[in-house]
């Protein structure tokens, strides 16, 4: 079993580029966790961040690895090299306001900020910002 982390509210910043760059939007991947690695005081905690996590049971950790890439661009430096520049902080997203997306499964986000589900009921809605696909049929 994989535990996602999910931000559960948009943080901003006045500099646009740096608010598409940095900064994590309701819906981003933050982390990936075993399941073992649950921690219920993580949604409980007033301090904390607003984070919903979503527990997918029939995949591990290392399946729902490139969940937290960032997306990242490779451009010409002045000299000639090829670098690279972060774009977006998280490549994919969880869209967790989808209207698609069960009642049962948004109201327990809504409730509890936190929610167990398969593989098959999840995969639809982690999107790819990049390219707006979804994740599919593939773990």
């Amino acid at each position: 079993m994989a535990l996602l982390l999910i931000m559960g509210r948009n943080n901003t910043h006045a500099d646009l580029e740096k608010d598409l760059r940095g900064c994590y939007k309701r819906g981003d991947v933050v982390e990936v966790f075993d399941d073992v690695k649950h921690d219920g005081d993580l949604v409980r905690n007033p301090i904390m961040p607003p984070f919903i996590l979503v527990r997918v049971t029939d995949v591990t950790k290392a399946q729902l690895d490139r969940l937290i890439s960032p997306q990242v661009e490779d451009f010409f430096d002045l000299d000639g090299t090829i670098r690279s520049r972060l774009v977006r902080r998280r490549r994919h997203l969880l869209e967790v306001d989808a209207a698609a997306l069960p009642n049962s499964i948004r109201n327990q986000i809504r409730d509890n900020r936190y929610v167990s589900v398969t593989w098959s009921q999840v995969r639809n809605f982690l999107r790819n910002k990049e390219t707006g696909a979804t994740e599919g049929t593939t773990p």
